[in-house]
């Protein structure tokens, strides 16, 4: 008896970290928090608009928080209806409105009247080293004012890892710089031989993998150095991918950056991007980019995109 008791003591030890390390599990948390919250206000019909990037930019990973959290939301919300972000455009395609991106206050109220909801939930996600964090937020309809939010860290797990295309250290890619170019009888840097220089300036390697069948160009943004104590410039770099091939930025600061991948035909177009470079990262381009989205350097450490 004694011996059933402390086995099931010590697979509680070791089950529960991993469920609580979960980032499916950690995401319902987060839903089942701000759903007690709504529930406790009275509310009965919530609308789920949707999570974006800081800029409000809609992603494939937005689109599967959004989709998971109006699941989350509808399985622990006994006393109110949710409306999900597909019903929505419906909605608004009928009254010929076309809202995109993040809904401030400003605006929610406006919708609120569209769709005849009592709250909207919005929010925003960051990309961090290991995890996901995540903003959810609910506004209410009829005074735009934020009555009720959460925000919880979602840990990056392999099959995250894999919807998003990034690998740790090169993934499934041979050229792993680790802050200098490979030479030409390399094909992976040792890690342990990284120059301690890094860990001083914060700087790390991102390759880019091009998976796909057509050549491809690669515009990034990002910060020039690292200080937390002020906002330093923005700058832009360009690589040229054919395809299967891998290409790296190196001596990257640990910063988030912003990266956007266009094919190469659609770049050389002259009614498209006219084969100029800084079209590339401009938001007046955006409907021509093949992907977009936000990834963060590691200090020390190389990472590869796999563009697909």
């Amino acid at each position: 008896m004694k011996i059933t008791a402390a086995l099931f003591l010590l697979l509680s030890l070791i089950t529960v970290p991993v469920h609580c390390q979960d980032f499916d599990t950690e995401l319902e948390k987060l839903a089942t928090g701000l759903s007690q919250k709504i529930t406790a206000k009275g509310k009965t019909k919530i609308a789920v608009w949707g999570f974006f990037t800081e800029n409000g930019e809609r992603t494939a990973l937005g689109n599967y928080l959004t989709e998971d959290f109006s699941v989350y939301m509808t399985n622990h919300g006994d006393k109110f209806e949710v409306i999900d972000r597909n019903h929505l455009d419906i909605l608004l395609k009928e009254h010929q409105s076309n809202a995109e991106g993040y809904i401030d206050e400003n605006t929610a109220k406006e919708l609120g009247k569209i769709i005849a909801v009592d709250v909207i939930i919005t929010g925003t996600y960051t990309v961090l080293n290991s995890i996901v964090k995540v903003r959810a937020k609910a506004l209410d309809s009829e005074t735009a004012s934020q009555f009720a939010a959460n925000m919880g860290n979602l840990p990056l797990n392999e099959n995250i890892s894999s919807y998003l295309g990034i690998g740790l250290n090169g993934g499934n890619s041979t050229n792993r710089g680790f802050n200098s170019p490979l030479s030409s009888n390399e094909t992976v840097n040792n890690p342990e031989t990284v120059d301690d220089a890094c860990k001083k300036s914060r700087t790390g390697d991102f390759c880019f993998a091009n998976n796909s069948n057509q050549k491809v160009i690669v515009g990034i943004k990002y910060f020039a150095d690292y200080d937390a104590n002020r906002v330093t410039s923005m700058r832009s770099k360009y690589l040229i991918l054919d395809a299967k091939e891998t290409k790296c930025f190196y001596g990257m600061v640990s910063r988030p950056f912003k990266y956007y991948v266009v094919n190469w035909a659609d770049f050389i177009d002259k009614e498209k991007l006219r084969g100029i470079e800084a079209y590339v990262v401009h938001t007046t381009y955006a409907k021509h980019l093949k992907d977009k989205g936000e990834l963060k350097v590691e200090t020390c450490k190389s990472k590869t995109y796999n563009i697909k």
